[in-house]
């Protein structure tokens, strides 16, 4: 059964401690663990993409395989072949449609009753669930950001959820939600919520920052996750 690893984004300084790429490596049974990286969500940054991942993990016991325009057709395979698939930040709206205009949803799918890692940030985390919030079509004075927008996608998993979630200008997100009838989570940047079937907990690089669960079961209740807890759910997270 696949693990489903989202992160809510990374904040702009560099965090030492390497904690989230640590605890997806650590997940993987192999000794050296194989990465297949996404950049697709910036279409016009594949490169840059590819290099920050690159420096992300290169102290760490890892090999990393990068997909693009001349390996996509080996998508199935060099999906078969790795341990942890990992997406990208960068816009959702971009990466779904390359996605299904390859046909690498369908392949992705077939694939999610493994024992793969399936692993994005931001815009990476947002292809697995059913609907999440982006940030596409927002713009911004000098004071806030606005018309954030629900984004439609590939519903492996049955929620949604909201990247960047310590943006005060997203707690419009917490009235959005109620609109889908699902569970649904507000995760932080510098956080990771990890899914196994319907159980779930988080890993925090940054501390002072958070993941919230808002329970379709009660009304939506905000209720904040904690390091170090296994949560549990009477039923899959998965569609």
């Amino acid at each position: 059964m696949a693990l489903f690893a989202l992160i809510g984004g990374s904040s702009p300084q560099p965090h030492l401690d390497n904690k989230i790429m640590l605890h997806l490596l650590s997940l993987v049974k192999n000794k050296r663990p194989k990465i297949l990286f996404c950049p697709y969500a910036k279409i016009n940054q594949i490169e840059k993409s590819i290099n920050k991942f690159l420096k992300l993990v290169s102290n760490l016991d890892c090999d990393v395989v990068s997909l693009n325009m001349k390996n996509l057709k080996s998508f199935s395979l060099l999906l078969n072949e790795c341990d942890i698939f990992y997406v990208d930040g960068g816009c959702c709206d971009d990466l779904i449609s390359f996605f299904k205009k390859n046909g690498l949803d369908i392949i992705l799918k077939s694939y999610v009753n493994t024992n793969k890692i399936f692993a994005g940030s931001s815009a990476g985390a947002m292809l697995y669930t059913n609907v999440a919030m982006g940030d596409k079509y927002a713009y911004c004075d000098n004071f806030h950001t606005y018309n954030y927008k629900m984004v439609k996608c590939l519903n492996i998993l049955n929620l949604d959820i909201c990247p960047h979630y310590q943006n005060e200008d997203l707690v419009i997100y917490n009235d959005e939600l109620k609109e889908y009838n699902m569970d649904a989570f507000g995760i932080e940047e510098d956080c990771m919520l990890v899914i196994n079937d319907n159980k779930f907990y988080v890993i925090k690089e940054d501390l002072t920052k958070s993941v919230y669960f808002f329970d379709s079961t009660k009304d939506y209740l905000m209720i904040p996750l904690y390091e170090g807890v296994v949560y549990e759910k009477d039923c899959s997270f998965r569609s």
